[in-house]
């Protein structure tokens, strides 16, 4: 897990110029805060924060546009266990051994797919950001399917109407946005 997350953590500095450009800045003030080798372990709790908040973006971000396997475990039509005014609209699951912010596997919602399923193989199409929490969410489709940010923010609704949240879409070169 520590090399995929070293892995995954440098893939999205490489291909995102300013959350790199913000940890070379912090870097840089923590290594003049903590000067030489008394300063290390300030300097490794500093970036710290960043580094996992980084990482949770990175691993969200990475699955865009892939196909993955979903175990449902709150089908569309169950209702929410701790919270019995919420049913839920649509298919809601996780990816097996995945793990998100929250430390429990990745949560997604499962549009398209109008039945109760208890797995889905399904292409990732869109995040929900969310910046009031520790963990974002997924959505996913069939192949084939396509959702715009609208649809997708109504679909999901049900649940993230209590969050401050932002959908990004997989951007296809056969749908775009």
């Amino acid at each position: 897990t520590e090399w995929i997350n070293y892995i995954t953590f440098r893939d999205y500095l490489n291909s995102t110029p300013t959350a790199a450009k913000e940890y070379e800045a912090l870097k840089l003030s923590l290594a003049r805060q903590n000067p030489g080798e008394n300063g290390r372990e300030a300097y490794l709790r500093g970036k710290h924060d960043f580094i996992v908040s980084t990482l949770r973006k990175a691993l969200v971000k990475s699955c865009l546009g892939k196909t993955i396997d979903i175990k449902i475990d709150r089908p569309a039509g169950s209702i929410h266990p701790k919270y019995p005014d919420l049913t839920y609209p649509v298919n809601y699951g996780y990816i097996p051994s995945v793990f998100g912010g929250d430390g429990e596997e990745l949560d997604v919602y499962l549009l398209g797919v109008d039945v109760p399923v208890e797995e889905y193989t399904a292409r990732i199409i869109g995040i929900v950001h969310r910046h009031d929490d520790v963990e974002d969410k997924l959505v996913a489709a069939p192949e084939g399917f396509h959702f715009n940010r609208d649809i997708i923010a109504k679909a999901v609704h049900f649940q993230e109407q209590y969050y401050e949240s932002e959908i990004e879409i997989y951007k296809s070169p056969r749908f775009p946005e």
